[in-house]
């Protein structure tokens, strides 16, 4: 992407809101911080509250009626309990891969657990019916869109009373909806960490240890998207600080950078390995995991056993690691 769209993005997080057109005016919507994360569950609270008065069920309740009576079968559900438990468990496996290949491999795994989860789950919501929860959350979401909006920059004035957001059509809210969801695409964690490893956010790097002073403001005050960057800025200052010898083309790549720092803290605390060792060894690497990781040597453990008459003792897999035996 061009430089004025990662200028444009840190300006849009810093400015703490984003302005869009709509029905042929400019609009604000602010970005949501700390301190509104409190009165937005205190909105889906509200509704669900509402919906159990009206006579709805929590998703818990419906659940077991659904297992008792034998709608639902309880081996479908422990297999929901289940993937979810291993989504959680892989999503935190991949954040310690280094090698791409292994993390494509994992996320791969993910999409695909992920995906027959989202299967189950949907079966399950059409068998149990609406619940407080599901009201509570369409409810909120309004409530939330209606509370994000202002008329001035200032975020002082809502674009819309309570009533006023309650007469508005479908294809409005819809329309709203989708500017909102449109800033959270754009400002997302990948783009935000490229913006602040471009050449025009450099000399604010070793300004982001300390987020209060970076914006003036208390750390309560400040959005996600400044949170973030400032988080992200303060990352990637320390691996240039204390990481040696990074690739010239890696500096503005986040995940060749991580990769990189990463390959280069596990070498630097491994023991054993000679000093006159050429580098580590990444068994099974591919040629990109080699290049992400600073040009570390790869082997393929299939083609040096083949030069050993089909299979490697201890001793031969010890030297191969650059390990004296």
């Amino acid at each position: 992407m061009k430089e004025e769209f990662y200028i444009s993005l840190v300006g849009e997080a810093f400015d703490g809101y984003t302005e869009a057109l709509f029905n042929d005016s400019y609009i604000y919507i602010k970005h949501i911080s700390i301190r509104d994360q409190r009165y937005l569950h205190k909105y889906y609270e509200k509704y669900k509250e509402l919906a159990l008065s009206r006579g709805l069920e929590l998703e818990k309740d419906r659940i077991s009626y659904v297992l008792e009576e034998e709608i639902w079968d309880a081996e479908s559900d422990l297999k929901i309990a289940s993937l979810e438990k291993e989504v959680e468990n892989l999503k935190i496996s991949v954040k310690h891969l280094n090698l791409r290949s292994q993390r494509e491999q994992l996320e791969k795994t993910i999409f695909e657990r992920s995906q027959e989860l989202y299967k189950l789950k949907s079966d399950r919501s059409e068998v149990i019916g609406q619940t407080a929860e599901d009201y509570a959350t369409s409810r909120s979401s309004d409530e939330i869109l209606r509370f994000l909006i202002f008329k001035n920059k200032e975020l002082t004035e809502h674009l819309y009373s309570e009533e006023e957001f309650g007469e508005l059509e479908t294809w409005e809210i819809l329309k709203l909806t989708q500017l909102q969801n449109d800033i959270t695409e754009r400002i997302s964690d990948d783009n935000l960490q490229k913006a602040v490893l471009r050449p025009f956010f450099s000399m604010y790097l070793s300004l982001c240890e300390d987020c209060g002073s970076f914006y003036r403001k208390p750390i309560t005050e400040l959005t996600i998207y400044q949170l973030r960057v400032t988080l992200f800025g303060r990352m990637f200052h320390n691996i240039f600080q204390y990481t040696e010898d990074i690739p010239d083309d890696y500096r503005q790549d986040p995940e060749k950078l991580i990769a990189y720092s990463s390959s280069k803290n596990q070498s630097s605390s491994s023991t054993g390995i000679r000093d006159d060792a050429s580098g580590s060894v990444l068994f099974g690497a591919t040629k990109e995991d080699v290049e992400d990781v600073g040009g570390l040597q790869g082997v393929s453990l299939a083609e040096e056993a083949k030069k050993h008459g089909g299979q490697l003792d201890m001793t031969q897999m010890m030297r191969l690691a650059g390990h004296d035996v």
